[in-house]
């Protein structure tokens, strides 16, 4: 923030002067509506945005130094707690919930499992399956998907299309 160029807006030079001379973090939290204090260089800044915790992702230049952007404060979290704070302790919280979600859900799959495993047991047990069956299966299903027929018997088909004239009368 450069405070020796005017914008030329006159509104925003005045907003700016508002804040500008508030020494303090509290009273340039209660005083001034739309100011935030930038602890390291001890300055009241204007902040007219929207979510005002937030400004430093839209504004790079909010306070007058590039290293304390993120440590703004602002007025609904106070002198107290930064941006990178609040910011920290949102995803902390959601990051919890996600972790809480899988867990329940980890533990109504096993559950579930339990249940379907006492009613089909050793279902898990699939070297004693027959594989040899399940891969002629597989071998005729795509034999007659390759053969453009979905049901039937793949050798009898082939045997009544040789019936058929190549070309029509």
């Amino acid at each position: 923030m450069n405070i020796t160029s005017t914008s030329s807006n006159p509104a925003e030079d005045e907003h700016l002067m508002r804040c500008w001379r508030i020494q303090n973090c509290k009273d340039c939290l209660t005083q001034e509506p739309d100011c935030s204090w930038c602890p390291f260089s001890w300055t009241c800044v204007p902040n007219s945005n929207r979510v005002p915790f937030m400004a430093p992702a839209w504004d790079e230049n909010i306070c007058p130094h590039w290293a304390e952007r993120w440590e703004i404060r602002t007025r609904p979290l106070g002198c107290q707690v930064s941006t990178i704070t609040t910011l920290t302790s949102l995803v902390t919280i959601a990051s919890t919930l996600v972790l809480v979600l899988l867990v329940t859900l980890a533990i109504v799959g096993i559950r579930r499992l339990r249940v379907y495993s006492e009613k089909n047991p050793e279902w898990w047990k699939v070297w004693k399956y027959d594989w040899k069956q399940w891969i002629s299966r597989w071998q005729q299903y795509y034999a007659r998907i390759r053969v453009g027929i979905r049901g039937g018997n793949v050798d009898n088909q082939e045997s009544n299309r040789e019936q058929e004239p190549l070309l029509p009368s």
